[in-house]
């Protein structure tokens, strides 16, 4: 029988970590695509290959993806709602903006099922790197249930967060002239998948597993591993870098980052989940150092994409806004958080429209504007308003001293 999984979106996620996977486990993959003319590219080629890091980050090895479809959600919905409804695994390696159509597509897909196969089981996996996850993703199916559909939703899918264990980035120039398409990924680790929520058995791969307390290791993730991807952009653009890997071979930046905001981060992790810094040092952290793999010298890995969307990444819950009031409600303070945040309203890209949208509020209404609008942040909340406090003492230090380099 012909195993199929249908991968949403044709990200780096989705083409260097998941495709993989799922090919090393005999599955034939269908990528559900935005853009048209990236549909008809795959399609044509019929593969595309991944540079992927060996094991001990130190060669490239070339792995070659060929057994898959593709269709465009924009021109070819149909297709796609019956490639979702075919399958029982659904993996969503997407940003949040893309939540509304998927959701659209897989609640038709869900009414399908509940017809055709009432009794067998519906997995949805959010392979993703933003905060509530789940929830985005329910509330955008829901309003598309029909009543067999809701019943089918409630019994048989299940909607998981996972841990991403790959660490994915563009092809260099010299790679896309052997293969336009290629994307570069880690080694990594296998897929971690919330072992609470999943409905029947995970897909048959190597590399897909099961874990415990997945709600607190991806806050971890997010706000310790994300937050330092984050951080080193921020503090390299501040110091004139081009590329991540340059950043993090910077000792100035290794500790503010490596050591003193993760120091915090960790802290505020143990403080909202009840959990021992301790047992979160020993057990959360991957046994790859993503660190090094960011200093990877194959890796032309920019700030710009990392740090893209300002909104979504200064929101209160995400990477630094996040771990900085659960540091302030434990009785912290997070001085190196508040740099992180402060050193995203002095980075400028203007290709990048949140970036844009901050320079304007901070031109016109100042710091604390800026984390009202972007984080939410509140006056009345007594540790928010220590946490601008915070943020806007160090903006206009650090502001002043890149005014002076």
């Amino acid at each position: 029988m012909v195993k199929n999984a249908v991968i949403c979106g044709a990200g780096k996620i989705g083409k260097a970590y998941l495709a993989e996977i799922l090919q090393n486990g005999g599955y034939h993959m269908t990528f559900l695509v935005h853009s048209d003319e990236m549909t008809g590219k795959l399609r044509e080629a019929g593969k595309y290959t991944i540079f992927r890091g060996s094991r001990d980050e130190k060669s490239v090895e070339e792995v070659v993806i060929s057994d898959f479809d593709a269709f465009c959600t924009v021109t070819e919905e149909d297709l796609c709602v019956k490639a979702l409804s075919d399958t029982e695994h659904v993996f969503l390696p997407v940003y949040p903006a893309a939540c509304p159509d998927f959701g659209r597509m897989i609640g038709k897909a869900i009414n399908i099922r509940a017809e055709k196969v009432p009794e067998d089981f519906y997995n949805i996996y959010m392979c993703v790197n933003f905060m509530d996850a789940t929830k985005t993703i329910v509330d955008a199916i829901l309003p598309y249930l029909d009543e067999k559909g809701k019943k089918y939703f409630e019994e048989k899918t299940g909607v998981s967060e996972t841990l991403v264990g790959r660490m994915c980035v563009d092809a260099t120039e010299e790679m896309k002239k052997k293969d336009p398409l290629s994307v570069v990924g880690g080694y990594g680790d296998p897929l971690k998948v919330d072992k609470d929520t999943y409905k029947g058995e995970l897909p048959d791969c190597e590399w897909i597993e099961s874990l415990d307390r997945i709600p607190a290791r991806f806050t971890y993730k997010i706000w310790v591993t994300n937050m330092k991807h984050f951080g080193v952009s921020m503090y390299g653009d501040y110091y004139g870098y081009t590329y991540v890997r340059e950043a993090c071979a910077d000792e100035r930046i290794e500790r503010e980052v490596r050591v003193l905001a993760e120091k915090e981060a960790t802290l505020g992790v143990a403080y909202r989940y009840s959990i021992p810094v301790e047992e979160i040092v020993e057990g959360f952290k991957k046994k790859s150092d993503p660190w090094e793999t960011w200093k990877n010298p194959n890796s032309n890995d920019g700030f710009a994409r990392v740090v893209f969307d300002l909104r979504r990444k200064l929101a209160k819950n995400d990477r630094v806004i996040g771990p900085a009031l659960s540091c302030l409600r434990s009785g912290v303070k997070p001085d190196a958080l508040s740099k992180i945040a402060a050193l995203a309203m002095i980075y400028r890209n203007d290709n990048d429209p949140s970036s844009v949208e901050v320079h304007r509020i901070l031109e016109e209404n100042g710091v604390r504007e800026v984390l009202h609008e972007f984080a939410g942040l509140s006056e009345d909340d007594r540790d928010e308003r220590e946490l601008m406090d915070l943020i806007e003492d160090q903006y206009y230090i650090l502001a002043r001293k890149s005014d002076l380099k």
